[in-house]
């Protein structure tokens, strides 16, 4: 492909494109139970065909440990033709020789998935011979997954080695919005950390107290630090694991002047007699079972967003799967989507929880910026790069402006 570092809706006539999609999606009975990751390409697949090129689409779909049918990415062409108004073709193994006459038969317009590529022993060692196979399917290598980009897999981090490459439309609008949080957008900031564990946060929040003037906990994350307080719900968290963790990121907070919020009360499960309910207690009670915050928590919560031009949201603040531990969560989602509709408040939420957890709420369509990753989002949070990223050496830039018809 000769093209210069501008690639315009003219240059793609006809060329071969590799894109690579996150369909990772999550599937109960053969039916996907949420569209979001395929829709979120759509922008991308949609200039593509518009340009006549012949788009080959390659993904992972879970985890397997050898071909296995359920997780074959067959399951997904009905859904997908649904979504993209196209028929697709299927490819069954994209290392057969009859791989690249199909590509090469094809109609411009035309949409190729791939097989699983989690199939395949080379994707996940990262390996060179892999992915240089990939890339003789095609002329131009496009990464639209940025939820999938903190993988050091072949499809994300080798296959760029061996054509030109670019970022879809979806992957740059995931760094601009991110980009824009901590570095233009304006202040009071707020972030808002749930989870149950604080090991899986604990790098991200060292990072996140020196980027955000208001830092609010949830969950177990918040348990930790309470603990380490010295309340005596030390006997419900465990005060001594995460100790030293904790006291360099009161540390950082103090240095940097992040004003970290701790809630004041919780929604616990209690045992009475044959059967379990449900209390509020103070942050000070114990021998019980937390599983999301209480009412005057969410309080808090709700007044300081009220004080905020911008937040950033990632991860449950309780079992919101659960009523009525959905409480808090729920909550904090209605002001944050009540502050958005009004213009008060920038609002982007990230994390694979999250977003379902916004989703069954209804609030998705009130929030500025929805992102669909998990993993990858948390990634970029603490290290400001992904694999995905440090991968594309010399990108290309995709002209996505589309000329005038008339």
């Amino acid at each position: 492909m000769n093209c210069s570092d501008i690639v315009t809706i003219a240059d793609l006539r006809n060329i071969k494109v590799l894109l690579r999609v996150d369909f990772n999606v999550p599937m109960k009975d053969g039916v996907v139970q949420d569209l979001s990751r395929i829709k979120q390409v759509f922008p991308t697949i949609a200039f593509l065909k518009k340009a006549g090129a012949k788009i080959i689409l390659m993904s992972h779909l879970g985890k397997p440990t050898e071909r296995e049918e359920k997780l074959s990415l067959r399951n997904l062409i009905k859904t997908i033709e649904k979504e993209y108004n196209s028929n697709i073709t299927f490819i069954d193994d994209c290392l057969d020789e009859n791989a690249k006459r199909t590509i090469s038969d094809s109609p411009p317009g035309d949409l190729i998935l791939l097989e699983n590529l989690r199939f395949y022993p080379g994707e996940i060692a990262c390996d060179d011979g892999f992915a240089k196979k990939l890339a003789g399917l095609a002329e131009l290598y496009i990464n639209d997954a940025f939820s999938a980009s903190h993988r050091k897999h072949a499809s994300i981090c080798a296959v760029p080695k061996f054509l030109p490459h670019a970022f879809g439309l979806s992957f740059r609008n995931e760094l601009y919005i991110l980009d824009y949080f901590f570095n233009n957008a304006p202040s009071p900031k707020m972030i808002i950390v749930g989870g149950s564990k604080l090991s899986t946060k604990v790098n991200l929040l060292k990072n996140l107290v020196k980027k955000t003037n208001k830092l609010a906990l949830g969950g177990g994350i918040a348990g930790a630090f309470l603990a380490y307080h010295e309340n005596s719900s030390i006997k419900i968290f465990d005060g001594e694991e995460y100790a030293n963790e904790v006291a360099e990121i009161l540390k950082n907070a103090k240095e940097h002047k992040c004003e970290l919020i701790l809630p004041v009360d919780f929604s616990a499960l209690v045992s009475k007699y044959d059967h379990s309910d449900y209390a509020v207690i103070s942050s000070s009670n114990a021998n019980t079972s937390i599983f999301d915050i209480g009412p005057e928590s969410v309080e808090l919560f709700k007044r300081h967003l009220r004080e905020s031009a911008c937040v950033l949201w990632n991860g449950p603040l309780g079992l919101f799967e659960r009523t009525p531990f959905d409480f808090g969560t729920i909550s904090v989602a209605r002001e944050v989507a009540a502050l958005s509709r009004r213009g008060k408040l920038v609002s982007i939420t990230g994390g694979g929880d999250t977003a379902f957890a916004m989703s069954k709420f209804g609030i998705t369509k009130d929030l500025t910026y929805q992102s669909t990753s998990g993993g990858a989002f948390l990634t970029y949070l603490e290290e400001n790069a992904l694999p995905g990223i440090i991968a594309m050496k010399y990108p290309l830039t995709l002209d996505f402006a589309v000329p005038s018809e008339e």
